[in-house]
């Protein structure tokens, strides 16, 4: 049972949700929040560690208190049979989940420093309903630790099913979904205006009905320095040290999209080696998932720009090279996928980043891919 407290954090938090939400809640949640404000203070707790609440990504597990993850996109989901829902979250006030229900956009999260509740869900009705709660925000911001959830005791909490395929991205700033919602290029980057679940491989995967791991975090390059590859193997960096077991989850599909940060500098990297550190990062990715299919992407900020080192044709003849060096008979193909230039008339997010209408093209671009290799 929650303390009076609780409850009463928990409905300012209702109240708050309600307006900043209302233009995309459909209505039986809008008149459930309405509702929920007088709700019963009788509640089921649900231990973060329960066996039918479903984690999506990379959690460290080590705390018996309840899982953290700090990486975009993470993933937690459970299924009611009706009625309310609320989350306990621990965090440092930085981090933003986006509320999912029924497969739905609903509220977003902007979690305060701290133990938290945070109410998700009103006055379901009876049935089976499916609550998400995504990472909008990238793992620079620090670990959200999930401590437990609360339904009505009249309702059940019900198995997740599991989506049938399994997709990674391992990125930078675009992949973290950095500033796609802001109003323009002008626009500072701030953790409200970043949103993971919208980004370009959540998008793709929810077209193709597949589980989704982002591995991905601004401003990393492929190689000499600064890589994202020196933290690939860590469960939640920014929280932990612990290493991921990759045997925990092996995807059918890795998308790799890096070389933005890499070509962003005074002089394009220097071939052998930048190709070099490529083959090897998929050759270590291959040895964790030697069933994966494996696509090396190009993002919409590189262009030809400047002219003198041509940067757009530079790094993919180099992915030319990669490609070709690490195509081997016999095992799934590496292949590439050109997301093109991102376009003005699309508008632009914070500091120059792919707005959502682009991460939308780019995801089309992926699924159309995805659809030609697989038949998902």
């Amino acid at each position: 049972m929650r303390s009076a407290s609780d409850f009463t954090f928990a409905s300012n938090q209702k109240n708050s949700l309600i307006f900043s939400a209302m233009k995309s809640r459909p209505l039986f949640l809008l008149a459930g929040l309405f509702a929920g404000l007088t709700a019963s203070l009788e509640a089921a707790a649900i231990a973060a560690n329960d066996p039918l609440v479903r984690y999506v990504g990379r959690f460290d597990q080590s705390d018996t208190a309840g899982p953290r993850c700090t990486w975009s996109a993470s993933t937690v989901s459970f299924t009611v049979s009706g009625g309310s829902a609320s989350v306990k979250l621990k965090d440092g006030g930085k981090n933003h989940w986006q509320v999912v229900v029924n497969g739905q956009p609903t509220a977003v999260l902007a979690l305060e420093a701290g133990e938290q509740t945070y109410a998700v869900a009103s006055n379901l009705p009876v049935g089976k309903h499916t609550i998400e709660l995504v990472k909008r925000t990238e793992a620079n911001l620090g670990a959200t630790q999930i401590l437990g959830l609360e339904i009505d005791d009249s309702a059940k909490l019900l198995p997740t099913t599991a989506r049938p395929h399994r997709i990674e991205v391992i990125g930078d700033s675009i992949s973290c979904g950095y500033g796609n919602e802001a109003a323009n290029k002008e626009e500072k980057f701030t953790p409200a205006t970043e949103n993971a679940w919208l980004a370009y491989g959540a998008v793709a995967a929810r077209a193709v009905n597949a589980d989704y791991v982002c591995i991905a975090w601004s401003g990393k390059k492929l190689w000499p320095d600064n890589s994202i590859v020196s933290l690939y193997d860590q469960v939640a960096p920014s929280a932990s040290k612990a290493k991921w077991d990759f045997a925990q989850w092996t995807p059918d599909i890795v998308v790799i999209n890096l070389g933005t940060n890499d070509f962003n500098a005074k002089e394009n990297p220097e071939e052998a080696g930048w190709v070099d550190a490529y083959v090897k990062f998929i050759k270590r990715i291959q040895s964790n998932y030697p069933k994966a299919t494996i696509y090396c992407t190009v993002g919409t900020m590189i262009s030809e720009w400047p002219g003198a080192r041509k940067p757009r044709s530079t790094i993919l003849g180099y992915l030319n090279k990669v490609i070709e060096q690490t195509n081997v008979a016999g095992s799934p193909p590496v292949r590439l996928v050109d997301f093109g230039v991102q376009a003005q008339h699309h508008g632009i997010g914070a500091q120059w980043h792919p707005s959502v209408k682009t991460h939308s093209i780019m995801a089309d671009k992926l699924v159309a891919a995805i659809k030609q290799d697989f038949a998902w």
